[in-house]
């Protein structure tokens, strides 16, 4: 699921333009300007992922905070944090925190790459424009060039009027679907560097398994 959650991340700040239709990659600059003004932003979203073949279909809710090259991610009983170097993993449900250095070429993208994506190989079209709850959004289709990725299609809901990315939905080669619905994004709050790092006082008792 954490590749996923990146890949939707991805999507809120943009530092390239995917290649394809024009009207896409004009569209996706618009995104990109709006978003790199930005000194931080916390997210608040849905996950949700439906599979008929192995009957699954669940939904949870986290929410993400970015400044700069650090995050901290809350999900499904998890709160990863990172400050750029050092990466710590807590489980809330059995008190225990992971920790590793932070190595972001390990995964399919760096974990500060999160809201930084489309300069890494998709190719882009506007699809069609529908209303959800009074607003008016335009879909961007996204397909990886590389065809060892797991998934094989992204869209992309755009609001028309501000350029603010609401919805993804990535769909994948086994045949489920992951949707992230973006229900809060506030830009510019002032976060200390401290947010950023695991501080075990703060969790009493916590068990510590350090793997650097």
């Amino acid at each position: 699921m954490k590749k996923y959650i990146l890949i939707l991340l991805s999507f809120l700040t943009l530092n390239g333009i995917a290649q394809g239709s024009k009207d896409a990659s004009l569209l996706i600059d618009k995104i990109s300007k709006r978003y790199k003004k930005f000194k931080s932003i916390k997210a608040d979203f849905t996950y949700s992922i439906e599979s008929k073949a192995e009957k699954i279909n669940e939904k949870q809710k986290g929410n993400i905070v970015i400044k700069g090259n650090k995050f901290r991610l809350d999900i499904a009983g998890q709160t990863i944090i990172c400050d750029n170097k050092t990466q710590w993993t807590y489980s809330k449900e059995i008190n225990e925190v992971n920790i590793q250095h932070y190595k972001p070429k390990e995964g399919i993208m760096k974990l500060d790459d999160i809201f930084t994506m489309y300069n890494k190989g998709f190719v882009s079209k506007i699809g069609e424009t529908v209303k959800e709850l009074g607003r008016e959004l335009t879909i961007i289709e996204l397909a990886p060039k590389d065809k060892k990725k797991n998934y094989f299609k992204i869209k992309l809901y755009v609001e028309k009027n501000n350029q603010q990315i609401i919805k993804t939905i990535i769909f994948d080669k086994n045949g489920s679907v992951h949707t992230y619905n973006i229900t809060n994004q506030i830009p510019n709050i002032k976060f200390e560097d401290g947010y950023f790092t695991f501080i075990p006082k703060k969790y009493p008792n916590v068990e510590i398994n350090d793997m650097r």
